[in-house]
């Protein structure tokens, strides 16, 4: 009965905005910074008067009638809570070759395990067969888990999202090119421009993320999603991604590194980024008080501080202590038991994009995450990175690189190291003035990243069966790609040449002989 009302609600709603296209975002990754970015998609088709149905592993409360979110509620407690709960910061001390396979079979595979066990996939698994989408938004990040929901409603286009940066498995779902002589993969602290050793790393690194994904855990998926849709026609599982009309990748030329892409992947890094809002009257008032300017610490939403050992939290303490001359603003997600100075304050939450945005702001103490990377950019305010996991090693290093940020690791830091590096990103002008630099080259664009985002979705919308920006790689496959075969044919040519010269050069005493051996 509750699954009945929750579906005439959903119809009402629909008629509210009958112009609007009715779109089903998949928003299965188990990431609330994924979340914020994916919600500013969704929160903008709305606005455009777009129907959505959002199955996600976050929800928001109070949303416009045009807004329905249906919880995947056992994401979180699989993957943090069960008895094959994962350990981020466990995982930040693996070398790259074991976070790979970390990543596939125990992230990847449990999340998808939670995805199909949730009763938000249920309630949407009962509407009719006939209903109609008119879109699907997928977060691809994490895998093809969800798309069953494309066979059931009939194959309405699909549109993949990532805030993922460009991650190494775009170019399987949409084609295009990934070349890792000047790709670095993302866990690495490499630069375009690598060493011979590095590029043999770094090859080997993209070879095993790509063999154990398409041998171990793509299959491993597959059978999953096969034992809960039940369609004897269901196509592989990766094919159901390649079915992609259309790519936004978290990216940016300013930030990022140059790839090769297809037409139809379309940049939209920054795409989260809103105007500033006014900051609430505690916080302006402690940001105004300082001598210097004010600090922003914030390691994210998946490695929290919190979750810091007791030691660490002290170390980070007392290495703010010692700059008493500026403000530190933290988030600390549950009561700190240390002592803290004056010039330091904690929240278990902060307004990080009005925090980067005003003025007293001198740097951001990040995790370097890609949001977090992306929006002190564009705010222009260098950054202190203390990388934990994943794109985290490979965003701070071109941060570093381009003299708009200083690394700490997280696995040798002290106080002295923190406390240098605080300021000499506070005190060397260098870094904020390299980091304007960048944050104009990646203000200047044509339209905001969010506008250009859901133009393209329209694009799709108004375009649903064309096929004229899709690359031909998928089709094509590996060997005819990169022209496998055809430079066996021509090493092949010259051998064969040669070899029928040879036999046309033996003399008749030779072919004699080669007779009578016979």
């Amino acid at each position: 009965m509750r699954s009945l009302f929750t579906f005439i609600g959903v119809l009402l709603s629909f008629s509210l905005a009958v112009n609007g296209a009715n779109i089903l975002c998949l928003m299965g990754v188990a990431s609330p910074s994924h979340h914020i970015w994916n919600r500013a998609i969704m929160e903008a088709l709305a606005r455009n008067g777009h129907n959505l149905t959002i199955l996600s592993a976050d929800v928001e409360k109070n949303q416009p009638p045009n807004v329905h979110y249906v919880h995947l509620e056992e994401i979180y407690p699989t993957l943090y809570n069960g008895p094959d709960s994962i350990d981020l910061l466990e995982m930040a001390n693996e070398n790259p070759f074991k976070s790979v396979v970390s990543f596939y079979r125990d992230f990847v595979v449990h999340e998808c395990a939670g995805t199909l066990k949730s009763k938000g996939l249920q309630q949407v698994m009962n509407y009719p067969d006939d209903f109609r989408f008119d879109l699907v938004v997928h977060d691809f990040t994490c895998g093809p888990c969800l798309l069953g929901l494309l066979h059931k409603f009939h194959y309405p286009p699909l549109v993949s999202v990532t805030a993922f940066n460009n991650p190494p498995y775009s170019t399987e779902v949409i084609g295009g090119h990934k070349f890792y002589s000047y790709v670095p993969f993302y866990s690495l602290s490499y630069d375009s421009d690598m060493s011979f050793f590095q590029r043999i790393h770094n090859t080997l690194l993209h070879l095993t993320d790509m063999v154990y994904r398409n041998y171990f855990s793509n299959p491993r998926i597959d059978t999953m999603m096969r034992e809960y849709f039940r369609y004897d026609d269901l196509p592989y599982a990766p094919e159901l991604h390649q079915l992609s009309k259309l790519m936004l990748v978290n990216a940016h030329y300013s930030i990022d590194f140059p790839e090769a892409a297809p037409p139809n992947l379309v940049p939209v890094g920054g795409l989260q980024i809103r105007d500033p809002a006014p900051l609430p009257t505690d916080l302006e008032q402690f940001m105004n008080a300082s001598r210097k300017g004010a600090v922003l610490f914030s390691l994210g939403t998946n490695v929290r501080s919190d979750q810091l050992d007791v030691g660490r939290q002290r170390m980070i303490v007392d290495a703010l202590r010692q700059l008493p001359d500026y403000h530190f603003l933290w988030k600390f997600e549950t009561d700190l038991s240390i002592p803290l100075p004056k010039n330091v304050i904690v929240r278990p939450w902060l307004p990080q994009n009005d925090l980067l945005a005003h003025a007293k702001t001198k740097a951001f103490i990040t995790h370097a995450g890609l949001l977090s990377t992306h929006e002190a950019t564009w705010y222009g305010v260098p950054i202190v990175g203390i990388p934990f996991i994943a794109d985290q090693h490979r965003n701070l290093e071109r941060c570093v690189r381009s003299g708009v940020a200083k690394r700490v690791a997280f696995q040798t830091m002290s106080t002295v190291e923190l406390r240098d590096a605080i300021r000499a990103v506070l005190e060397d002008p260098k870094y904020r003035t390299n980091m304007a630099a960048q944050s104009a080259l990646f203000r200047d664009q044509p339209e905001k990243p969010l506008a250009r985002a859901v133009w393209w979705i329209e694009w799709v919308l108004r375009h649903p069966t064309a096929t004229q920006l899709q690359s031909p790689v998928l089709k094509l496959g590996f060997i005819r790609t990169y022209l496998i075969d055809v430079v066996l044919f021509v090493a092949a040519v010259p051998l064969l040449i040669v070899f029928l010269l040879n036999k046309c050069r033996r003399t008749p005493v030779e072919a004699v002989a080669d007779k009578k051996r016979n």
